[in-house]
């Protein structure tokens, strides 16, 4: 007679041998991620959730599920690693931007938000973007993770716990309004409230740490904060995310505090300066460090110059893979406010110099967006950015590798994510057309598989005239 525990293995041996599905895509010309050119005839060969085998000659074990991907594409799945749940990409969002509050209430706004996270994470997914790294924010944060690790048809989603900000929370509160009674920015004017939020991470499961300085400065130094010393203190963050395995990103649009924080020891900027051209020591340290720059192009173009002139560059994935009434709420007129689209044209052409430099100089770029931001959908608004990045003059072939096994550096999962190869996780795409000739084509995307399970666009969002 079995005993029971030994009937429950031989049960689960059973069931997972029953279970186990092997699928190989065969036909493709696959674009795997890493840089290397693209291989042709190429078979793509999955097990449950992992990619066992790729290459031109993989053999096919009997019995596995062909697929017929002749005359198609094969790329990554693409990782934004740079998003917040808490921003919705509506015109209602951030009423420090713009106050929209007569028409749609702050608290109303919140609640959309909360409401819609499934339709965001499918949204995601159905532009072809398999995972994401938010970068702080409120609990919500932590809680879309939760959410999305129930459903098979959403990213991965990887946490940056902060922002930890140099500021008082009077302060604080003023950036951004509290979230559903949460401080959205993390406040700290001392080491020990830095390393606590760091301790924070850990407890929380964050994937890496993030923190703000630049700009703020001279607004603190307004406030006769003449003493503080951001070296101190970020030096005091990096050291105690090294010890807890942490890496820390930080918010960088100033060219000195990017310089600064690389001299300390960050593993990756956000956003990219925008105030000087850099220099050939700010690339250098970049390059040496291996630093990882995100240059966040299409943020400045759609929220500080199209949503002011109304002018907008809208790219059809925006309108087929966007949770219903964000792209509508975009063309809202403006409340009085001053139009600075001028201003921030001059940023926005720094820095696409300045991205195009780096790149020219070997530095790594990654591809992100900043999605939630007002003008910015989740999961299309990386086709955006890529765009952006394709306007400064940088290849194709280089912002396909940006756009996934770069940006999983960022989030330090590249060991798991961001190229097809054996033993990865199986999340790519399925593409109509060739991304190389034209970094549009990623958006022709024909099937998602995350995970091994497949899926299309009209499947992950339906549209209402489908």
């Amino acid at each position: 007679m079995i005993r029971m525990s030994a009937y429950a293995t031989l049960l689960s041996l059973c069931c997972d041998a029953a279970l186990a599905q092997e699928t190989a895509y065969v036909g493709a010309t696959l674009i795997d991620g890493t840089g290397q050119a693209a291989m042709e005839n190429a078979t793509v060969l999955v097990e449950n959730d992992r990619i066992l085998a790729v290459g031109p000659e993989v053999e096919i074990p009997e019995g596995a599920r062909v697929v017929d991907v002749q005359e198609k594409w094969i790329v990554p799945g693409l990782i934004d690693s740079h998003i917040h749940f808490m921003t919705s990409g509506r015109m209602y969002t951030r009423p420090a931007f713009f106050d929209l509050t007569d028409k749609v209430p702050y608290e109303e706004e919140i609640d959309w938000i909360k409401a819609h996270i499934p339709d965001t994470l499918r949204s995601f997914m159905c532009s072809g973007v398999t995972s994401v790294l938010s970068m702080g924010g409120p609990s919500l944060e932590y809680n879309a993770r939760d959410i999305a690790r129930r459903m098979d048809d959403a990213p991965t989603v990887f946490i940056a716990h902060g922002v930890i900000t140099h500021a008082p929370r009077s302060v604080a509160e003023r950036m951004i309004p509290p979230w559903d009674g949460e401080l959205t920015v993390k406040p700290m004017l001392s080491v020990d409230e830095g390393i606590a939020y760091v301790e924070e991470a850990a407890a929380l499961g964050a994937d890496l740490i993030k923190t703000a300085v630049d700009d703020r400065g001279s607004f603190l130094l307004r406030l006769g904060l003449w003493w503080w010393d951001w070296r101190e203190l970020e030096g005091s963050i990096i050291e105690e995310a090294a010890k807890r395995g942490f890496m820390v990103t930080t918010h960088a649009h100033a060219l000195e505090y990017a310089r600064g924080m690389m001299e300390l020891g960050v593993a990756s900027l956000q956003h990219i300066p925008a105030d000087a051209p850099v220099d050939e020591a700010f690339i250098e340290l970049a390059r040496d460090r291996g630093v990882i720059v995100v240059p966040t192009l299409g943020l400045r173009k759609r929220t500080f110059i199209e949503l002011f002139t109304k002018d907008i560059d809208l790219l059809p994935i925006e309108e087929n893979c966007s949770v219903p009434g964000v792209v509508e709420s975009w063309y809202e007129p403006l409340p009085p406010i001053d139009d600075q689209s001028t201003r921030y044209r001059e940023e926005g052409e720094m820095a696409a110099a300045n991205a195009k430099a780096l790149y020219d100089a070997g530095v790594t770029l990654a591809a992100a967006t900043d999605s939630g931001m007002i003008g910015l959908a989740a999961g299309s608004s990386m086709h955006v950015e890529l765009r952006a990045l394709d306007q400064a003059g940088i290849p194709a072939a280089y912002l396909i590798q940006a756009a996934t096994l770069n940006s999983a550096m960022v989030a330090g999962k590249e060991d798991q994510y961001g190229s097809v190869e054996a033993g990865k996780f199986a999340d790519f795409l399925i593409l109509s057309a060739d991304p190389i000739e034209d970094i549009a084509n990623l958006q022709a995307i024909e099937r998602v598989v995350k995970h091994g399970n497949e899926f299309t666009p009209d499947e992950l969002l339906p549209r209402d005239d489908a």
